[in-house]
């Protein structure tokens, strides 16, 4: 089922978009995600005094980005890989100015399906 939300329907200053918590946004479908949640409960249930981001995700940012001159030291985004064989993976990704709630929108074709989704991570350029 598609659920369209209509842009009218907004008061002033109010908009769609998402959480982030921990200053870290992802793309992910259901899926994938289920997987990811059961292995986040045996992480936990098999090590309950470690952090899955401390003891597994840090490396990888560091490893997978903190290289490219567009990225901080620690690393800003990751292709965290939760099933090699069924190819299935999260694109993590640092949002910039940590924990909020970012504006965001999907693109329609006429017939009603995505073609896009735009973020707005409430970025914006000093003029001089």
């Amino acid at each position: 089922m598609m659920l369209l939300k209509d842009l009218t329907s907004l008061e002033d200053g109010e908009y769609f978009g998402f959480p982030v918590g921990a200053g870290l946004g992802c793309f992910v479908d259901e899926s994938t995600n289920d997987l990811y949640l059961k292995m986040i409960d045996q992480f936990y249930s098999e090590n309950p005094d470690k952090n899955y981001y401390d003891d597994l995700l840090a490396k990888e940012f560091e490893e997978y980005s903190s290289k490219s001159e567009f990225s901080s030291e620690i690393g800003d985004w990751n292709n965290h890989i939760i099933d090699n064989q069924k190819k299935l993976n999260i694109i993590m990704f640092s949002s910039g100015w940590g924990d909020g709630y970012y504006p965001t929108y999907w693109g329609y074709d006429e017939i009603g399906s995505t073609i896009e989704l735009t973020i707005d991570f409430l970025f914006s350029f000093d003029e001089e």
